[in-house]
């Protein structure tokens, strides 16, 4: 390794080692993840990691409070004398298990410099009305640079890049080295017939990050290498068919293509274990493995080549109940009509009051959820009233020919999310199915609305819970990554 080195952990996972210190940024540490919100992950490609092997870490950088990012299990392997740095916009819970678990958390401050050894790190901040970033509130771009100018790092994470964020780390690092490109890009067709199947998401992602290295190059320069990351994560058991349908990018395409069109820019679809090396604000070296983590071969990558069909197949509730009591179904009632209390003034309140009554004859011009409770066919139907802003039961032997639009899963599952024990993420994939009569004209962006009523900002109580349920599953994990001793203590 040079002066300064990167390597590529998987997913959106960093080591970043300089001469003195050695950070970790938002690490996976164990094959699978997602407990939090019951979505049993494998890291994508699979990996083959010795933890014996790994080096010492002087610090955690964690950017946000996802459970691909913030991974409670990963955690406790690490020495608890590790200092971890948390985004200080996550939630308390996220705070409080921490130091549960018996860490010292710091802060992480926008604009607030972090220093140890001799390594400096920025956080930044993402503009939350200019652009949708989802659910990911919390989410912290970074910048890192080798205090002696032997090499950069800067990762957008899952943060849209703006002209101002450039400005913002051309004045922390006067020349880009490494900057990362998230591929989040997910086609979610096979949840609504609607739904047209993402065809073009790799010319679509080449133009994107066309765009976003045009704006780097004219603002700041041009970078050492972009990495391209993020959608490093695989499904199994029973869901193991989204592998052939939810990912529609062809990152090695995309590096291809982003290659020959910015000469001479580099561009890498970084794989588990790949080592950056830098000196003197170049690029000197990339290791394909390291001592410690390389990727399994190819052979045993789970397929993601495109699969024909649209049709879900049956699936099983993510909370793994099938049945729901009558006080389970009057709760659910009560939770329902709190969540109506949330729609108002949002997208898909909008949208349903832009439409004329007239519009869809034989519909009501409303959205239901549809909610699965036994074995049988039939499903307890809920309509959304918004002069009374709450939902009512009803009787619909075919919600999806009645209602505008809907969502159907399953009864426990929307409980559970409507309590804030999962995120809306737990019935994204293969766990429920949505339709819309009128996809043209009603933006219907109910996991959107959900979210906003089953994050840990909004329900950190709750997700404490679920954290500390997470913790007491981890809590015998032998320690294994040491602390390194950096030549300078950690701190704003």
């Amino acid at each position: 390794m040079g002066s300064f080195g990167v390597t590529f952990l998987g997913h959106q996972g960093w080591l970043l080692q300089s001469r003195t210190t050695a950070w970790l940024i938002d690490p996976l540490l164990r094959e699978g993840f997602g407990d939090a919100h019951a979505l049993d992950y494998r890291v994508y490609p699979p990996r083959i990691l010795d933890l014996d092997r790994f080096p010492e870490v002087s610090a955690v950088f964690l950017t946000h409070e996802h459970d691909d990012h913030f991974d409670i299990p990963s955690l406790a392997t690490l020495d608890r004398a590790t200092p971890i740095f948390l985004s200080a916009r996550s939630s308390c819970a996220a705070r409080q298990i921490l130091e549960t678990m018996g860490f010292v958390v710091v802060p992480l401050e926008p604009g607030v410099v972090v220093e140890q050894g001799d390594l400096e790190l920025v956080p930044f901040v993402g503009n939350h009305l200019a652009s949708s970033l989802g659910d990911e509130w919390d989410a912290l771009p970074i910048s890192v640079r080798q205090k002696d100018g032997e090499g950069a790092f800067f990762s957008m994470v899952d943060v849209t890049l703006t002209p101002r964020h450039v400005a913002w780390a051309r004045a922390h690092v006067k020349a880009p080295g490494l900057v990362t490109w998230s591929n989040n890009t997910l086609d979610l067709s096979h949840m609504a017939p609607y739904l047209p199947e993402d065809r073009d998401a790799t010319p679509r992602s080449v133009l994107a990050l066309r765009s976003a290295h045009d704006m780097i190059v004219a603002g700041w320069g041009c970078p050492a290498a972009t990495l391209v990351c993020a959608g490093g994560f695989a499904f199994t058991g029973e869901r193991a068919w989204l592998n052939e349908r939810v990912f529609s990018v062809d990152a090695d395409a995309m590096c291809g293509e982003m290659a020959r069109a910015c000469a001479p820019g580099r561009f890498v679809a970084a794989t588990p274990g790949q080592t950056f090396s830098m000196e003197g604000g170049s690029l000197v070296r990339v290791d394909e493995a390291s001592a410690f983590l390389r990727p399994a071969p190819r052979e045993e990558w789970p397929p993601r080549r495109r699969a024909a069909g649209r049709v879900i197949p049956d699936y099983a509730p993510a909370t793994g109940q099938r049945s729901c009591s009558l006080q389970e179904r009057q709760e659910l009632e009560a939770a329902l009509d709190a969540f109506a209390a949330t729609l108002v003034g949002g997208v898909t309140f909008k949208s349903l009051h832009s439409l004329l009554s007239a519009e869809l004859p034989g519909r009501r011009l409303t959205l239901a959820f549809a909610v699965r409770h036994d074995g049988s066919a039939d499903r307890l139907v809920f309509a959304y009233e918004p002069s009374s802003c709450s939902f009512s039961a009803v009787a619909s032997k075919e919600p999806e020919r009645s209602y505008l639009a809907g969502l159907s899963c399953w009864a426990s599952d929307l409980l559970a999310v409507l309590r804030g024990e999962l995120g809306p993420i737990a019935i994204q994939f293969g766990r429920a199915t949505l339709w819309n009569a009128l996809p043209r004209r009603f933006r219907f962006d109910i996991f959107d609305d959900l979210y906003r009523t089953s994050h840990p900002l909004r329900r950190p109580e709750a997700f404490l819970r679920t954290y500390e349920a997470l913790w007491k599953a981890a809590s015998a994990t032998p320690v294994v990554l040491r602390t390194a001793r950096a030549s300078g203590d950690a701190g704003a």
